[in-house]
């Protein structure tokens, strides 16, 4: 099942906003101004390289044959990074497990992170080229749209049990990390 979000008056509100900005872009501008925003997002989503990003950073691609022991205790990475150069021009968007596993550490600071706990890193599956991320997404038969890791329902925590759970002293209420994933 799909959740949709519902439209509220944020959401009108937003698309208001932005027809405004583009409207007063081009009478104040002109519309090569808009039609370069409109090729930038292109080229964001595109065939572009760095581009190639987004499939990387939350699509499965681990070949490895794991023992049945290694698939029920250690899970499928849901995210994976990037260590190659292209991380200079994308604010280290690459370095994206180091983000998921400190998300308040400023993009400027992320390769000081990676080099400090790069052995908790090294043995994560991990790209060296977007481009060759996205000729796999083309054309390996065994990677796709359906090479997401997907979660059993009511696997996220929401903020609120998670704050019981928080407050709870009690033990048994402690959870084990893998519990998230089974």
């Amino acid at each position: 099942m799909i959740y949709r979000i519902p439209l509220t008056y944020l959401h009108v509100l937003n698309l208001a906003a932005q027809i405004l900005f583009d409207l007063l872009l081009v009478r104040w501008v002109g519309a090569g101004a808009l039609a370069y925003l409109l090729v930038s997002s292109f080229l964001a989503g595109s065939l572009h390289p760095c581009a190639g990003h987004f499939i990387a950073e939350h699509y499965v691609f681990e070949k490895r044959l794991r023992t049945s022991q290694e698939r029920s205790s250690v899970p499928v990475p849901e995210t994976y990074s990037y260590y190659g150069p292209l991380n200079l021009l994308t604010y280290n968007v690459g370095l994206h497990n180091e983000h998921h596993d400190f998300p308040a550490v400023p993009w400027t600071k992320l390769p000081i992170l990676h080099s400090i706990a790069r052995e908790f890193y090294s043995d994560l599956p991990h790209h060296q080229s977007w481009t060759w991320v996205m000729w796999q997404f083309i054309f390996d038969p065994s990677v796709g749209l359906w090479c997401r890791v997907k979660r059993q329902a009511g696997d996220r925590k929401t903020k609120g049990a998670r704050d019981k759970e928080l407050k709870s002293n009690a033990p048994t209420n402690v959870m084990k990390p893998t519990q998230l994933w089974e």
